[in-house]
């Protein structure tokens, strides 16, 4: 008898023994489970109120040795039954003297049936009774060791997808006197497990009945279990099984207007815009319309390196069961900047069903960090006063930005506050900028503001100071524009009062903006040169403080860093000396910034260079504390030495402005 079971992924029928009652359950790892099965009860009827056996049995008797079995007769009606027997025809069985028999309701009489037997061989007889009603009798039976296996007739497995399997099991029962070896033989797409095995008289095994159909047909096939001396004898069991196409609608979960999702037409599923570093999910929906459960899976391109995929679906395969649903994760998580990702997504049902293929779709956007303005100017400021400015950083997209200011705002006379912090999407922060000067001089210094996953972003900061000595003239921020303008036309290299005599000489003249520029004959076909955008990340590690610059610096320091290393003490380590280098065709002054307190100097603290000449300056080191590390950005600036007033009077101020020299020292105590 089938019972049909669910289990797992796949439809599993099970053919169970009726006498096995006493069967363990199995799991797919044990497949061949031998269990003792039940002795067989004797098998009564009811013949006109009698209950009797239909036949008495023996087996495994000997030669010259009597063996007696008991008949037990009961009457099972409201009234006294009368009859008589007649004994067995042969020698080999007998009993005792007929007599007539009564028997009152509800008694029962024991007759013994003796068996003698005197050959090896199977003996038959049968022990007749007479009644009113009629006659009727018990088969006597004396049988030889033998080998006999039992299984059932048939076994019909549930229907299947083509590329699934089902399962099922039955019970192969040794209802023989002897230890049997059996082995089966099967044919596909059908297989068995186990093959073949020992089973002890008594014994039973749970056989497990596979089916992986290759077409969607109807299976019929026989199996047959050979056994027996020589494996000569057999029994067979019909395998009945349907394969089936399964069928799988795939669907986008939770459309989006940018989403295509139309029968007969490439389906795309759209992620939009996703923060780089963040994951987004969609869904798509599979339904298995069909009658058998569908077994699918999803690949990803296959040219597609695994390192650089940006898209992923940790579902590579599953089952659908008969006319459900199942959501299907599909991830976007980017990792390269404003790059537009596509990639493709395959869904492969098994068997015979077509494929499905989405294009995934999804672009990577960082942060959109902006400064609300990219020159600040603190004007005049006197010496031993501060001049503060807010400036306002946005952050103008859903992406968390993270940025830093590269200047060490210690030992600068211009500070930012906070120098490093993180934005949340569409946040803002307002920055405290700062400037302290420590020379009466002019101070210019382009910062960079470093942001994860965007470029760079510049502010220049700007300022002027006066003493009651020395009134230099106001740096503006126009000054700044017609410095960049210079630098491309290859006049800074120029000291202003040069300049003035060029100016003055008509060698030189101002263009619409009032830069300078050198006269040209042909001015419509020629435009002179103007400053033009560079890219930030370009500007930022080309700024000419390295060997690579974009424009060749005016003024060069050697060596750029410095490492004192571990410094023992209780002596100041050695000064380390620097060469500053002049590359301009003017004098120039050079100024460090320097902070009473901190650990690392230079000397002298202000000093002239003269045109296309170097000068030599120690850098020190005064450890504070030991077990410390320290480490600082010194800053310096130099500008032209000449006379301020003539400065203004030709307008080479911004011509002469070198800008702010910065060196990174560390030292180790």
């Amino acid at each position: 008898m089938a019972v049909p079971t669910m289990t797992g992924s796949s439809a599993t029928t099970s053919a169970y023994n009726c006498r096995s009652a006493s069967a363990r359950p199995t799991t797919p790892t044990d497949p061949q489970m031998c269990f003792p099965r039940k002795q067989d009860r004797m098998k009564k009827r009811v013949i006109w109120g009698i209950e009797v056996a239909e036949e008495l049995l023996w087996k495994g008797w000997e030669l010259g040795k009597e063996v007696t079995k008991n008949l037990a007769l009961k009457n099972l009606s409201f009234k006294i039954q009368k009859m008589k027997y007649r004994p067995p025809k042969t020698k080999f069985f007998f009993t005792v003297i007929p007599q007539p028999i009564l028997l009152s309701p509800g008694i029962t009489l024991t007759l013994p049936i003796v068996f003698r037997p005197l050959e090896e061989k199977e003996y038959e007889d049968q022990l007749w009774f007479e009644k009113a009603e009629g006659m009727f009798c018990v088969d006597l039976r004396a049988t030889l060791p033998r080998h006999h296996l039992s299984c059932p007739p048939s076994l019909q497995l549930p229907l299947c997808a083509v590329g699934d399997m089902a399962e099922a099991w039955f019970c192969l029962d040794n209802v023989g006197d002897l230890a049997t070896f059996f082995t089966w033989e099967f044919s596909s797409p059908f297989q068995m497990l186990p093959t073949e095995g020992l089973l002890e008289p008594g014994q039973a095994c749970r056989v497990k009945v596979t089916f992986q159909p290759l077409m969607a047909v109807i299976y019929e096939v026989q199996a047959t279990c050979w056994y027996g001396e020589g494996s000569k004898q057999k029994s067979s069991i019909q395998l009945q099984a349907t394969g089936k196409c399964a069928q799988l609608l795939v669907s986008i979960k939770h459309k989006q207007p940018e989403d295509q999702d139309v029968e007969g037409f490439q389906r795309v599923l759209h992620f939009g815009t996703v923060a780089v570093g963040c994951i987004a999910e969609r869904h798509i929906r599979l339904y298995n319309p069909s009658v058998v459960s569908a077994p699918f899976r999803i690949e990803v391109a296959p040219d597609t390196l695994t390192k650089d995929q940006a898209f992923s679906c940790p579902t590579t395969c599953g089952i659908v069961p008969p006319g459900e649903k199942r959501c299907v994760s599909v991830f976007f998580h980017p990792k390269t900047l404003d790059v537009r990702t596509m990639d493709y997504l395959s869904v492969l049902p098994s068997g015979c069903a077509s494929q499905t293929v989405i294009k995934v779709v999804g672009f990577c956007g960082g942060p959109e960090v902006s400064l609300q303005h990219y020159c600040v100017n603190f004007g005049r400021v006197d010496l031993g006063e501060r001049s503060e400015q807010s400036l306002r950083i946005e952050n103008r997209s859903d992406c968390v930005a993270h940025f830093q200011f590269a200047i060490d705002c210690q030992e600068s006379a211009f500070s930012i506050r906070p120098t490093f912090g993180t934005l949340v999407g569409r946040a803002c922060l307002t920055l405290l900028c700062a400037f302290r000067p420590t020379h009466p001089t002019i101070y210019f210094r382009r910062v960079a503001c470093l942001i994860h996953h965007q470029d760079p972003l510049f502010v220049d900061l700007i300022g002027t100071c006066h003493s009651d000595s020395t009134k230099p003239a106001i740096l503006r921020p126009q000054h700044v524009a017609w410095y960049r303008t210079h630098l491309v036309r290859g006049l800074t290299l120029y000291p202003p009062d040069i300049l003035g005599l060029m100016l003055n000489d008509k060698k030189l003249e101002r263009d619409k903006n009032g830069a300078l520029m050198i006269p040209t004959e042909d001015l419509e076909n020629t435009p002179a040169l103007q400053y033009s955008l560079i890219p930030p990340t370009t500007e930022y590690f080309f700024d000419g403080t390295r060997d690579l610059a974009i424009f060749a610096p005016p003024v060069s320091m050697e060596p750029f860093e410095v490492d004192f290393g571990a410094c023992l003490g209780p002596e100041d380590p050695n000064p380390v000396p620097l060469c500053l280098m002049n590359h301009t065709k003017g004098k120039i002054t050079v100024v460090w910034t320097h902070r009473s307190d901190c650990p690392f100097w230079v000397t002298p603290e202000t000093c002239d260079v003269p045109p296309l000449k170097s000068t030599a300056m120690r850098l020190h080191f005064k450890p504070p504390h030991p077990n410390c590390l320290y480490m600082v950005e010194l800053e310096a600036f130099a500008v032209y030495k000449v006379c301020a007033g003539r400065q203004v009077r030709d307008g080479g101020l911004s011509a002469g402005m070198v800008g702010g020299l910065r060196g990174g020292d560390r030292g180790v105590l």
